[in-house]
């Protein structure tokens, strides 16, 4: 029971800025803490790595300790509220940050959770798992060729297909990946939305590294 109970405490924490956000600005997100630029674009380019480098590895390590499936997860959900501080804009309504949210915090409860009571929740979780990943990659694959086609702006179309793929990311850690077929094609796309998730946030921070570099003193 303790252990859900972090992982509600932990949803919470993950969402209160998110509301906030949703609530009261378009294009960034304000938290009761100043955090330099320069800090954030460092602890994103810490934390999208370590996101990629588990989907693209996991299919040749053994099963993943709990520890390691939350500091992923964990990982995911930081960097995309970094994105979200980062961005100039995120392509889609602000109401659905909430949804965003929950879905980057579902997957660190079902990891911290031990509770024998909610094992049937969470073996649905799981068993879902396979299908978020698809279909945040589907999203994602929507916003990647919008940026390659131009279809707008880089600054927005990137960060949100970042925080498309870092969803999909979250919920791999959850993922039951023993099926050949659905297994394979749900490594995959883990492996896809890691990589490109990687190439895409470090292109969104470098169209931006003129505008910090011309505010540094």
């Amino acid at each position: 029971m303790v252990s859900l109970g972090a992982g509600l405490a932990g949803t919470q924490f993950l969402l209160s800025p998110g509301v906030a956000w949703a609530a009261q600005h378009d294009h960034t997100l304000n938290l009761p803490v100043s955090i330099g630029p320069l800090v954030l674009r460092v602890g994103l380019l810490v934390a999208v790595p370590a996101v990629a480098a588990f989907a693209m590895l996991r299919g040749f390590l053994s099963e993943p300790s709990r520890a390691t499936t939350a500091f992923v997860a964990g990982s995911a959900a930081v960097a995309v509220l970094f994105e979200f501080m980062l961005a100039d804009g995120i392509d889609f309504p602000r109401q659905v940050v909430v949804l965003v949210l929950a879905a980057l915090a579902a997957p660190l409860v079902v990891i911290l959770s031990r509770d024998p009571r909610y094992a049937t929740t969470r073996g649905r979780a799981r068993a879902c798992a396979p299908w978020m990943v698809t279909l945040s990659f589907g999203f994602a694959l929507v916003e990647f060729l919008r940026a390659i086609l131009g279809a707008g702006e880089l600054t927005v179309l990137l960060p949100t297909a970042v925080v498309l793929a870092l969803v999909g990311l979250s919920w791999f850690t959850v993922c039951g990946v023993g099926g050949r077929v659905l297994g394979t094609l749900v490594r995959i796309e883990a492996a896809l939305l890691g990589n490109a998730a990687l190439a895409a946030s470090a292109y969104a921070l470098m169209l931006t590294l003129p505008r910090v570099t011309a505010a540094a003193p």
